[in-house]
C-alpha cells in the first residue's frame, strides 16, 4: 500500500513491442519506476525458455503487480511478455511469459503471486494405468413407481409450457418420479420463464451460426474469442462440438432454456491451454459485473482434461481461477469424463475440483436412466445425471439449462438468490432435485416440471390442450419452370449446398416461387418445408428452403425430430 501522501492518479496500462508496462501517478505528477526483482539468469541454463503463466492473487496490489511486471520485463525473453487485464478493476490478472523453470521458481515465491504454470497443452498422450474394467451390471427393470420420493409433492408452477414434438432425452429431463418411462410422457415440459434474463457462457469450439438451433435462438448470443483462437464465427471442431453443445443449451429444439442468452467463448484449436482457459474465466468475471448479472450466470464446461503429476502447477492455477469465479456467485458445471474404460473414479479437471468446491460434476445415462458405458464418476462423486453423448458432451449442457431456467424463477430467489451462496445453493437444488430412473442407476437431473395432464382438454390455460396447428400451404405444381418432384410430412432436409429461412425475409406467401429463386448457379433442385415451433401458446410458422447441385433425390431428407411437415422438393 502506499502512503497517505500518495494516491494513485492514474494507472496507464499498454502493450509496448508485446511487453507490459504499467505507470503510477503520485500527487506531486512524477512517475518512480519499481525496482526489478533479481532472477537467475536464464542464458546459465542450457534449457529454451518455456511459456509460462504467472496467476496473481486476488488480493495483489497494484505495486505487486508492477514489481512482477518489471521483473519479467527485465528477465522474459524479448517480446514474450504479454498481461491480462480485468477490465472491471484495470488491474493484470496474470501474466504470460517465456522464462525458465529456475526462474518460475523464484517468481511463485514473489508477494502477489498466486501460482506459476506452464502454458502448455498437457500431454494427453500417456498411457492410463491398466485397471479391471467397471463391472457393468445387466440391465434391470424399470421401476414402476417412485412416489415415495420426497420429490413426490413437488408442484407445477402457475405458468408451463410444453414442448410436444420433443427429442427423447429432453422428455427425461421433465421425468417426475413415479412417471413411467420418459418415452410415454407427453412431452419436454418446462416453466415458462425459460431461463430468461440468465446468461449463459460455454467455453468451446465455437458453434454454426447458420444453423437454425442456433439462428433461431431467442435469446441473446454473442461470440467472444479467446488468446489463439481463430477469429471466426464458425464452429472449429470437425464434429461440431461447440454447435452440439449450444443447441442443447438454449436451441429451440434441443435447449432446456429457451430464452437464456448465450456467449460462446471460443478456444484455439489446441486446447486446453493454460492462458487460454484463464482469459475465459477473467473475461466472464468481467462480463458478469459490468452487466449486473451476478447470481444470473452459469458457466458451462464440457472440456475436460487429465493432467501429469508434474503438471500440479497448472492444476493450481486453475483451481484458483475457479474458485475466485464461484466466489462471484457465478455457477460453474463440468463433465465427469469419458474414460470409463480405464477410470471408473474421476480422473479429469474440472471435475476433480469438486472434492474441495461446489462445481457441479454431470455424468451421462442413456434414455432410460441407465449409466453410459464410458461415463466416469462414482454416485458420491457425481452431483447428478444427463442423458449424454461421448463426442457432444450432452449431459453438461442439459443440466446447465435446468440451472439457468430455476435462476430465471422469481420463486426460487429466496432459495437459491442468496449473495455468496448462490453456487453452494445451485449445487444443493441439483441433488434435491435428482433420483435414478432406474433402480442401483445414478440419479438423474429433473426440472421440477410434471408434463402429464399438460396436453389434455380442459385444463387451465397454461396448461391446456394446445391450439389447432394451422393448416397446410397448398403447393403450386411447377412453379417458374420447376415441377415437383417429392412431397412428404415429418422430413427436413440434409446434405444441402445452401439453406435459407423464410423468417430471415419479409415474405408471408408464395412459398414455393420464393424457393426456386434461390435456386440460382449450379442449384437443379430444392426442397422446401414448414417448421411449426410453439411457444408462449402461439404457433410460430416458419419455411426452409433447401438448395441443391444435383438431381433429387430421396437421400436429401431424413426423418424430422422437429414439427416440420408440408415438405416439398422441386427440380
Amino acid at each position: 500500500m502506499l502512503c497517505n501522501s500518495l494516491f494513485w492518479g492514474l494507472a496507464l496500462l499498454f502493450l509496448s513491442n508485446r511487453v507490459l508496462t504499467l505507470t503510477i501517478n503520485h500527487q506531486d505528477g512524477l512517475q518512480n519506476p519499481l525496482h526489478n526483482a533479481p532472477l537467475p539468469s536464464s542464458s546459465k541454463s542450457t534449457a529454451k525458455p518455456t511459456p509460462y503463466v504467472i496467476l496473481m492473487t486476488r488480493s495483489a496490489t497494484r505495486e505487486q503487480i508492477q514489481s512482477i511486471n518489471n521483473t519479467l520485463s527485465a528477465n522474459a525473453a524479448p517480446g514474450s511478455l504479454e498481461g491480462k487485464t480485468s477490465t472491471h478493476t484495470g488491474l493484470v490478472v496474470f501474466f504470460r511469459a517465456a522464462i525458465s523453470s529456475v526462474q518460475a521458481n523464484v517468481i511463485e515465491k514473489l508477494p502477489g503471486v498466486a501460482a506459476v504454470a506452464p502454458d502448455l497443452m498437457p500431454d494427453g498422450t500417456e498411457s492410463p494405468p491398466s485397471s479391471a474394467l467397471p463391472s457393468l451390471m445387466p440391465r434391470r427393470e424399470l421401476p414402476r413407481d417412485l412416489s415415495g420420493s420426497s420429490l413426490a409433492d413437488v408442484r407445477n408452477p402457475a405458468d408451463v409450457r410444453l414442448q410436444s414434438v420433443a427429442p427423447p432425452e429432453l422428455k427425461v429431463i421433465s421425468q417426475p418420479p413415479g412417471s413411467g418411462r420418459a418415452a410415454d410422457l407427453p412431452g419436454f415440459a418446462y416453466a415458462s420463464e425459460a431461463g430468461k434474463g440468465v446468461t449463459i457462457y460455454v467455453i468451446d469450439t465455437g458453434a454454426n451460426t447458420q444453423n437454425p438451433e442456433w439462428r433461431d435462438m431467442t435469446g441473446s448470443k454473442r461470440f467472444e474469442y479467446l488468446p489463439n483462437a481463430v477469429q471466426t464465427a464458425v464452429d472449429g471442431h470437425s464434429s461440431g462440438h461447440g454447435s452440439c453443445v449450444s443447441s442443447k443449451l438454449t436451441g429451440p429444439l434441443f435447449g432446456t432454456a429457451k430464452d437464456a442468452n448465450i456467449v460462446m467463448l471460443k478456444v484455439p484449436k489446441e486446447i486446453p491451454w493454460t492462458s487460454a482457459i484463464l482469459a475465459a474465466l477473467v473475461d466472464i468475471s468481467d462480463d458478469v459485473k459490468d452487466k449486473g448479472i451476478r447470481g444470473k450466470a452459469v458457466v458451462n464446461i464440457s472440456l475436460g482434461q487429465r493432467f501429469k503429476m508434474s503438471e500440479d502447477s497448472i492444476v493450481k492455477t486453475y483451481q484458483h481461477s475457479l474458485e475466485t469465479l464461484m466466489r462471484e456467485d457465478v455457477v460453474v458445471v463440468a463433465p465427469s469424463g469419458n474414460s470409463r474404460k480405464w477410470f471408473d473414479k474421476l480422473s479429469e479437471h474440472p471435475a476433480l475440483f469438486s472434492y474441495e468446491t461446489d462445481i457441479i460434476v454431470v455424468g451421462a445415462v442413456d434414455n432410460d436412466g441407465f449409466r453410459t458405458d464410458y461415463s466416469q464418476g462414482t454416485v458420491e462423486e457425481i452431483t447428478t445425471s444427463a442423458p449424454g453423448d461421448a463426442v457432444c458432451a450432452s449431459a453438461v449442457p442439459a443440466v446447465v439449462g435446468v440451472i439457468a431456467v430455476w435462476l430465471s424463477q422469481d420463486e426460487h430467489a429466496a432459495e437459491l438468490q442468496v449473495p455468496g451462496k448462490v453456487v453452494a445453493n445451485v449445487k444443493a437444488r441439483v441433488k434435491k432435485f435428482s433420483y435414478p430412473r432406474v433402480e442401483g442407476e445414478p440419479p438423474v437431473i429433473w426440472n421440477g416440471i410434471d408434463p402429464r395432464g399438460l396436453d389434455c382438454e380442459g385444463c387451465q390455460a397454461t396448461a391446456s390442450a394446445q391450439p389447432p396447428q394451422p393448416p397446410k400451404p397448398q403447393w403450386s405444381k411447377n412453379p417458374k419452370g420447376f415441377r415437383g418432384a417429392f412431397e412428404q410430412d415429418g422430413v427436413v432436409g440434409v446434405n444441402y449446398v445452401e439453406s435459407w429461412n423464410s423468417s430471415e425475409f419479409e415474405i408471408k406467401d408464395s412459398m414455393e416461387q420464393w424457393c426456386v429463386e434461390r435456386c440460382t448457379g449450379k442449384c437443379v433442385s430444392v426442397f422446401l418445408y414448414r417448421v411449426l415451433k410453439f411457444s408462449g401458446w402461439e404457433y410460430d410458422e416458419s419455411y426452409i428452403c433447401n438448395t441443391y447441385r444435383s438431381k433429387w433425390s430421396k437421400k436429401f431428407v431424413e426423418p424430422a425430430v422437429i414439427n416440420a411437415d408440408a415438405g416439398v422438393a422441386y427440380k
